[in-house]
């Protein structure tokens, strides 16, 4: 197996999630990283009662929005969604029905159990999320029943997680198959993501969102909840890929085995710098 050394200068370094570290308990916290991260620490404080600090890598989504059901090319809100900052934003702004072309278009390369959103202005309209995947050969986009946590009368009102049960029928599949299969004219000019692998979700509301809703954060959620786990009193650290890709991750969801504590995380960018995402036209 290959060895890195890396040399004692690791570059810009950023605390990621609340100062003094991200507080835990034996319900999961959702912490993005910067973008631009490529090696990180985590280490633990203030614990009381746990005995280990359990993580999992969130894996990293890409993140498209269309109002017109792709006829055009949509709008790229990946960075945007996982760059670890509050001063960029997911814009949902008047988000129209499926009836009407709208929806979120949301991929991973790898399975993923739902995702962790932090909104920054909630939604007022009462509406229900429904979130389809592309099930069996056919790629018939088949409702995946999940959990809508960010619903309190209107779906994305409050920050939350969405979730579901990993299908076993979900297909590894490009946009523009799925699109295919299910009658969806879908733009002929190729664009980011139009045409690689991913495990696809269409997320669609049921009324038209209202004209003021931005969310800060959207990160995947492993999909698999047998965590990682440290003793705690033991720092760890390593070497990430902020990116998408099978190994590629946008945070970290941690937690304890009993009781609380603190976990410290700072970024580091090696010889690379940190940056906000864009939003552009995919």
């Amino acid at each position: 197996m290959p060895t890195e050394i890396l040399g004692a200068n690791l570059g810009h370094r950023r605390i990621a999630g609340a100062a003094n570290g991200v507080a835990l308990s034996t319900t999961a916290a959702v912490t993005g990283f910067h973008q631009g991260t490529e090696f990180i620490t985590m280490t633990p404080r203030n614990f009381a009662t746990a005995v280990t600090y359990r993580y999992a890598w969130c894996p990293y989504l890409a993140v498209l929005k269309t109002h017109d059901a792709l006829t055009t090319r949509p709008l790229d809100y990946t960075q945007s969604a996982q760059d670890g900052s509050t001063a960029t934003s997911v814009v949902l702004n008047d988000l129209p029905t499926l009836a009407n072309g709208g929806a979120m278009w949301i991929a991973s390369a790898v399975p993923y159990r739902g995702a962790h959103i932090v909104v920054d202005a909630a939604n007022g309209t009462a509406n229900n999320l429904t979130v389809h995947y592309p099930s069996g050969p056919g790629l018939s986009l088949t409702d995946i029943s999940d959990s809508d946590a960010t619903d309190t009368g209107a779906s994305l009102a409050q920050s939350g997680t969405v979730t579901w049960t990993v299908p076993t029928t979900w297909q590894l599949a490009t946009l523009r198959a799925i699109c295919r299969a299910n009658s969806i004219a879908m733009t002929s000019a190729a664009f980011t993501y139009s045409d690689d692998l991913l495990y696809w979700t269409r997320w669609t509301w049921s009324a038209t969102m209202d004209s003021a809703t931005t969310l800060d954060h959207i990160l995947g959620l492993n999909e698999s909840t047998a965590y990682a786990e440290e003793v705690v009193g033991v720092a760890a650290s390593e070497r990430v890929k902020v990116g998408l890709g099978r190994n590629g991750i946008s945070g970290i969801e941690a937690l304890t085995d009993a009781g609380t504590g603190n976990l410290i995380i700072t970024c580091y960018a090696l010889d690379g710098y940190f940056s906000t995402g864009a939003v552009r036209t995919a």
